[in-house]
């Protein structure tokens, strides 16, 4: 089960760090490989799709929940899961259209309902790919209100960011900067608090609008954190903090 487990992530990891070179050049500055904290994802909460399906999937492969957490203010909530063969936490996010306006309702009623999860694991790296392409028009108005619900108009189920797990994260904050890589302004946690996290700015990619034409769009940051042995989960501001990570 954990080979399954494994190779999935391995699956998710090459399709996100070809559209992420932050994450490569993470990758460069550690010699070739890296201890990976947690992968994250986004979706929409609505029947049969959400948190529910997602960490299904999951739990296929042993992943387990073990926590959870509310962003009122966005109107978000997560949870996420641990594995207890120490694979990579996975921590899964949805938004609850129902908080937002009736306009915003419209926009994201447009994405399709979420496939069942197919079998074989080639085809489930495959199943977590962007949705049809957006109207640019609602893509926009869309955005004012919730630049993560615009997230889900543009990426779908593509995973949101992997993370490097360090021993130091203002050692790699300064090392990625050097490096040319653009990063968050601050580190989120205190020096010795149970978990400190910083992350690239979001790599913009060209997305295809539903008239044929393109446009850039922020699409996935890579995460750096630091954690305090014997911590497991994630701390709610800095959770949030991140989440604006993929703000134009």
């Amino acid at each position: 089960m954990s080979s399954d487990a494994t190779r999935l992530l391995d699956l998710l990891w090459e399709r996100y760090a070809a559209e992420v070179p932050y994450a490569r050049t993470f990758v460069q500055l550690s010699g070739g490989s890296f201890r990976n904290d947690h992968v994250a994802l986004r979706s929409l909460a609505r029947p049969g799709g959400g948190i529910a399906l997602f960490s299904r999937v999951f739990e296929r492969f042993g992943w387990k929940p073990a926590g959870q957490y509310t962003f009122p203010d966005t109107h978000l909530s997560a949870i996420h899961m641990s594995h207890p063969e120490g694979l990579p936490r996975v921590f899964i996010s949805e938004l609850h259209a129902d908080k937002l306006s009736p306009e915003a309702q419209r926009i994201l009623s447009s994405l399709l309902v979420d496939p069942p999860p197919p079998d074989s694991i080639e085809a489930l790296a495959d199943w977590f790919s962007a949705p049809p392409p957006p109207d640019e028009s609602a893509l926009l108005a869309l955005e004012k209100e919730s630049q993560y619900g615009a997230w889900l108009l543009a990426f779908g189920r593509k995973v949101n960011h992997f993370t490097g797990s360090v021993d130091d994260v203002d050692v790699w904050q300064r090392r990625m900067r050097e490096a040319g890589v653009p990063m968050k302004s601050d580190i989120e946690g205190e020096p010795g608090s149970a978990l400190r996290q910083t992350a690239t700015r979001a790599a913009s990619v060209s997305i295809r609008l539903k008239d044929g034409s393109t446009r850039g769009w922020p699409y996935a940051y890579f995460e750096i954190a630091q954690r305090a042995p014997g911590f497991d989960g994630f701390l709610g501001p800095q959770a949030r903090a991140l989440f604006d990570m993929t703000k134009r």
